[in-house]
């Protein structure tokens, strides 16, 4: 067994997905795992701000392969893949796992202010990625 402390924050930024520039309010997840008789897993103020300094660059901003100009405010942060979903969760884990000891798994919500949402997550898959 192991005890694990999931932390969320919320930001908006953009995304071009199939040529399409939108936005959402996303919710970003991070996991950590500790010990079963930890005190405390991981500061969840800590970590809240490390999650909140990872997405800040690209607050007012739209993810994109593609630089297409501005689009309602918003200027482009190009990458060499596609901004999907699934990129972004990618780019999450990259930037956190170098940051976080003990990650087991990132999650990407995207946008619960409509009639849907989309959750994807990355995690470690075996006992030995879970220790790390």
């Amino acid at each position: 067994m192991q005890l694990t402390m999931t932390a969320a924050i919320h930001a908006r930024w953009g995304h071009r997905v199939d040529g399409l520039v939108h936005t959402h309010a996303w919710t970003v997840e991070a996991t950590i795992a500790g010990d079963l008789d930890a005190d405390k897993v991981f500061p969840a103020d800590d970590l809240e701000e490390i999650l909140h300094e990872t997405v800040r660059p690209w607050v007012g901003h739209y993810l994109t392969h593609e630089d297409v100009g501005e689009w309602k405010g918003y200027t482009a942060l190009v990458w060499e893949r596609e901004a999907t979903v699934e990129e972004i969760v990618r780019q999450l884990w990259k930037q956190l796992d170098a940051r976080v000891s003990g990650l087991v798994e990132v999650a990407l919500v995207e946008s619960t202010e409509f009639d849907r949402c989309r959750t994807v997550r990355l995690a470690r898959s075996s006992p030995a990625e879970r220790r790390r």
